[in-house]
């Protein structure tokens, strides 16, 4: 089922990203990212490493809302993780015991999205991801076993949670790759042929910084959203910044989240660019920031201004700068 969605998007923020390294700091930072003026609720990386420490303070922390708001569960932690192990593993596989076992990883999660919901706290969206990486030349074979693994997974109930695959930086044959999963063309045909077979609520998702190091172009994930949106497949947009010079976040375009340029000058993304990707998006099921911070011992008070920036880019506000050399 692919309707388009005509209501304020829910507005969550991928804390983990920016939370403290310390356990004991993690409750009062995720206690205030939910008090920030405008969140609505959290992209929680279920499953990733470290979720047995995480688990049950989020338990803790969301029951305590009273059902208030609304989250999203996104599994690119775990999947990474499996993919890392097992490189056969993935949604997109076609080695079908790889496949099997992304498949039962995405049945993990959904007991624990109906979990949720039984406890009175609502999960709008599973993110799902194309993993593992393969050679260009075996992307069609990906894009038929990701087509069968939705299938498979869209016939369960799912209690209303929508299923939303989230494009990453695809591998190419002439450009460096971080997570290099399959073309956005590819995904788009398998969740449109899946989601004409199920009622369940499915599409896809941008992530701001994946699809610019995917194209190693600022303008890239405007793209992207347009292409989405006509597909009639666009649910959601997460604003995660790139860079385009090694400096304090790494290598150059790596998957490692910075904020915004006027916070953070190494970042592509700035509030103009966000505003042009929120246009073209239209409306949407959900949208949200998720970024991080260096060095890790960052207070909580300057990883939150992290973040409550790049939320004053969604809202069309200039945010204050956080490094010195943007002042």
């Amino acid at each position: 089922m692919t309707t388009e969605h005509r209501y304020k998007p829910l507005r969550v923020v991928g804390a983990y990203a920016a939370q403290p390294d310390e356990a004991h700091e993690r409750r009062a930072f995720l206690e205030e990212v939910l008090s920030l003026p405008g969140v609505d609720g959290l992209e929680i990386s279920w499953g990733a490493p470290g979720w047995e420490q995480d688990a049950p303070l989020l338990a803790e922390l969301l029951g305590n809302r009273g059902g208030r708001g609304g989250h999203v569960l996104t599994l690119i932690g775990a999947a990474a993780t499996m993919a890392a192990k097992a490189p056969s593993v993935g949604l997109a596989s076609p080695d079908p015991d790889g496949r099997e076992r992304a498949v039962q990883l995405v049945a993990s999660a959904r007991e624990a999205a109906l979990d949720c919901l039984a406890r009175g706290q609502r999960i709008v969206a599973v993110e799902l991801q194309s993993f593992p990486t393969l050679a260009p030349a075996d992307a069609g074979l990906g894009g038929e076993a990701l087509e069968r693994s939705l299938c498979e997974i869209l016939a369960w109930d799912w209690g209303g949670v929508a299923v939303v695959l989230e494009h990453c930086d695809a591998r190419t044959a002439t450009l460096p790759w971080q997570k290099g999963l399959l073309p956005l063309g590819i995904e788009i045909q398998a969740v449109a042929a899946a989601a004409a077979k199920s009622p369940t609520p499915t599409g896809m998702a941008v992530n701001w910084g994946r699809s610019a190091i995917e194209e190693r172009d600022a303008t890239a994930p405007e793209r992207h959203v347009q292409r989405l949106r006509s597909a009639g497949l666009l649910r959601g947009v997460m604003f995660s910044g790139a860079t385009d010079r090694d400096g304090a976040y790494g290598m150059a375009w790596s998957d490692v989240h910075p904020p915004l340029r006027e916070q953070m000058p190494d970042s592509v993304m700035d509030r103009f660019k966000v505003a042009a990707t929120l246009e073209a998006a239209g409306s949407l099921l959900y949208d949200g920031v998720k970024v991080a911070v260096r060095p890790p011992q960052t207070t909580v008070e300057d990883r939150i201004a992290a973040i409550r920036g790049t939320l004053a880019a969604l809202d069309g506000t200039s945010p204050l700068p956080l490094d010195p050399r943007a002042r």
